[in-house]
């Protein structure tokens, strides 16, 4: 394979597996609830992305970079939700409601 076939399947991959978070994403947001979403799974998985995107701004490979970006921008708005929609009620949040 030429360098240039190796790149286009990083980018291949790169996006089928970014897209693959596309439904988890719209599910959660307009369910406004992440009950059923690992918090620990979340974070790790944000962390762990984080470093790929390090990892590919470092050897320079676009595919890691793009694939990266928006893997950590999908992740990061599930982890958001997760913290925003699954907080624990309190008997104040139940008065004034």
């Amino acid at each position: 394979m030429t360098s240039e076939s190796v790149e286009i399947l990083g980018l291949i991959a790169g996006a089928l597996t970014t897209l693959a978070y596309v439904p988890q994403v719209v599910k959660v947001w307009r369910s406004r609830s992440a009950r059923d979403i690992s918090l620990g799974m979340f974070l790790l998985m944000n962390c762990g992305i984080a470093l790929w995107l390090v990892y590919g701004l470092l050897i320079g490979s676009p595919g890691l970079i793009a694939a990266n970006i928006v893997t950590l921008g999908l992740t990061a708005a599930v982890l958001v939700a997760k913290l925003k929609f699954d907080r624990p009620t309190t008997a104040t949040d139940t008065v004034n409601s």
